[in-house]
């Protein structure tokens, strides 16, 4: 995560993190790491210059969640339902300029489902993006 925190830094983005350190999980825990470092990556490559985001996570029945919110443009309706899709690129010029492939929010799904989770992708209001997961929670 140091690279992040570097990379949020460069572009003047706070990374908050709101975890609590109370939600317990059972989940692989590096698989489980690549899908927070793809999330987060993802929000600060897009994100706005001084914009924040914030990390969550929380329990629900049998359930952790944990999200990842930005305060960034976020994501036109017409992109989300595809988002999760192999080589899907919202912008394809800038992910190309960036070296994205449009693998990662494909792979992220695949670890996500493997550890008995869901994933998804939902509007921050007022602007922004709120991209989650849910793992089974070791409280089940």
């Amino acid at each position: 995560m140091g690279s992040l925190s570097a990379l949020a830094a460069s572009k003047g983005i706070k990374i908050q993190d709101q975890t609590g350190g109370t939600a317990r999980c059972w989940a692989d825990e590096g698989a489980l790491e690549q899908v927070l470092t793809n999330f987060i990556e993802n929000a600060v490559k897009y994100g706005t210059q001084g914009g924040n985001i914030w990390v969550r996570a929380y329990e629900t029945p049998g359930r952790v969640r944990i999200e990842i919110i930005d305060d960034g443009l976020g994501i036109d309706a017409k992109h989300r339902p595809r988002l999760f899709e192999r080589f899907y690129r919202v912008d394809k010029g800038r992910s190309r300029a960036d070296g994205g492939t449009g693998l990662g929010l494909s792979i992220v799904k695949h670890l996500v489902t493997s550890m008995g989770g869901q994933v998804g992708m939902e509007p921050n209001r007022p602007q922004g993006s709120v991209f989650w997961l849910t793992v089974p929670s070791l409280n089940r």
